[in-house]
C-alpha cells in the first residue's frame, strides 16, 4: 500500500488567523440557520454552481489542516485550497472555497481499519466558503475521530448524462418534494419522495427509467443513524431508488438523509476524460460478497480497462477500479436490505482501494456495495 502523502500545513499564526476567522464566519452561519437547525432551506439564489471533494488524511483535533492530497475544488482546479477544521470529537468542519449557496449535495464515506462511520450533520454558506459539518461515530454510536472523504456537488441546467440528486429531509412524511435547491434531475423533472414504512424511502426520478447506474447514500443529522442503498429500477418511465436508515444499533430508524444517482458518468456531472478534458471517473456494483474474485456486472459498472474485486477476507475487499495515477476521491455505499455498513479501509494504489464491511456492532460481515471514484480535472 502506499503511503499517503503529508498534509500541508500552514503555518501556526496562519492557521489559528483562519480558525478565528472561521468561528466568526461559523457565528454568522448559526445565527442565520438557527430557526433551523442549521437544515438547508430553499429560500436563497441556489448558485454558484461547482463541486469539490476531498479526503481528511490526518484527524487532527488540535488544527485546522489543508489537505495536501486527493483534494480538489472546481472554483480552482489546479491548487490545493479545501480546509478542514476539527471543532470537537468526531465533528469537522469542511471549508470549500467559493462554493458558497444553500443548495447541492453531499455525500461522506468513513475511511480506516476501524468500524467508525460518518455523516453530514448540515451544510451552509460561510462567507464566499461551503461549510460543511461532519459527524463521525464508533460503532456504538458515540462520537470518534476519524478519517473520511467528501464530495460536494451544486449543478444546474438538463441534458447529459443521467443524474439524480435529493435531499430527504423529512423522514417522516408520506410523500414529498425535496426543496428545490437540493435536488436534482438531468431531465429537468422534479423528483418526490415517498415514506412506505419506519427508514424506508423509496426516490423517484421521473423520466429516468433504465437499469444500471450507480447510487451513493449518505445520513444527515446530529444522531447516529445511517443509511444505505436497498435497491433501483425501473417503474414505468421513472427510475425508482429505494433507501434504507437504521440507527446505532441496526434497527430501521426514520432519518433524513441525501442519495445521489448517476448513469454513464460521474457524481459531479463533471466532463469524463480522457478523449478529451476532464476527470477520471469509475464505478461498479461489488454484486458478490463470497467470491474469491471476479469482474463486477457491466450494466453496474463504468471505468477504462479492467475492473475486478478480490475477496481478502470476511468483509474486506481489495477493488480495483481501473484508473491507473488518478488520485481522487473514493466513496462506498452498502446495497442491500441487510444491516451492513460499508467503508473504505484504505487506497491499495492510485487506482484500487480496500473497502471494509461490517455489522452495526464492528464486527465484519460480508456484504454487496457501491464503490465510485473520480480524480482530479486533467487535459485529455
Amino acid at each position: 500500500m502506499q503511503a499517503p502523502s503529508p498534509s500541508t500545513r500552514a503555518p501556526r499564526a496562519a492557521r489559528l488567523r483562519a480558525f478565528a476567522s472561521r468561528l466568526i464566519g461559523a457565528a454568522a452561519v448559526a445565527a442565520v440557520a438557527g430557526a433551523t437547525a442549521l437544515l438547508p432551506t430553499a429560500a436563497h439564489a441556489a448558485g454558484p454552481y461547482g463541486a469539490a471533494y476531498v479526503w481528511l488524511d490526518t484527524p487532527d483535533a488540535a488544527m485546522c489542516i489543508v489537505p495536501g492530497d486527493r483534494q480538489w475544488n472546481s472554483s480552482d482546479s489546479w491548487h490545493a485550497v479545501n480546509e478542514v477544521c476539527a471543532e470537537d470529537v468526531g465533528l469537522y468542519a469542511v471549508y470549500l472555497p467559493g462554493q458558497a449557496a444553500r443548495a447541492g449535495t453531499v455525500q461522506v464515506t468513513a475511511y480506516g481499519s476501524d468500524a467508525a462511520y460518518c455523516k453530514v450533520q448540515s451544510w451552509a454558506p460561510s462567507g464566499t466558503s461551503q461549510r460543511i459539518l461532519v459527524k463521525c461515530l464508533d460503532s456504538t454510536g458515540a462520537p470518534a475521530d476519524s478519517q473520511f472523504t467528501l464530495s460536494y456537488a451544486n449543478l444546474t441546467g438538463t441534458g447529459g448524462a443521467p443524474l439524480v440528486y435529493v435531499f430527504g429531509n423529512q423522514p417522516t412524511t408520506a410523500s414529498y418534494t425535496p426543496p428545490a435547491n437540493y435536488q436534482y434531475n438531468s431531465t429537468g423533472a422534479s423528483n418526490t419522495i415517498a415514506r412506505s414504512g419506519t427508514g424506508v424511502y423509496t426516490v423517484n426520478a421521473p423520466s429516468l427509467a433504465g437499469t444500471g447506474g450507480h447510487v451513493q447514500v449518505t445520513a444527515y443529522g446530529t444522531g447516529a443513524e445511517w443509511c444505505t442503498a436497498w435497491n433501483w429500477g425501473p417503474s414505468g418511465t421513472d427510475l425508482h431508488i429505494q433507501v434504507r436508515c437504521f440507527g446505532a444499533t441496526g434497527a430501521p430508524a426514520d432519518s433524513r438523509f441525501t442519495m445521489i444517482y448517476a448513469k454513464g458518468g460521474n457524481l459531479f456531472g463533471r466532463s469524463v476524460c480522457c478523449n478529451s478534458d476532464g476527470h477520471p471517473t469509475s464505478y461498479l456494483y461489488a454484486h458478490n460478497a463470497t467470491a474469491a474474485s471476479y469482474e463486477p456486472s457491466a450494466a453496474y459498472r463504468f471505468l477504462s480497462g479492467t475492473s475486478n474485486v478480490t475477496r481478502l477476507g470476511t468483509g474486506r475487499y481489495r477493488v480495483n477500479y481501473g484508473w491507473a495515477a488518478a488520485a481522487g476521491a473514493v466513496h462506498v455505499t452498502a446495497v442491500g436490505g441487510g444491516t451492513a455498513r460499508c467503508k473504505v479501509e484504505s487506497f491499495a494504489t492510485a487506482e484500487s482501494a480496500v473497502v471494509a464491511c461490517t455489522t452495526p456492532s464492528g464486527a465484519p460481515v460480508d456484504a454487496t456495495y457501491m464503490v465510485h471514484h473520480m480524480g482530479p480535472f486533467v487535459i485529455g
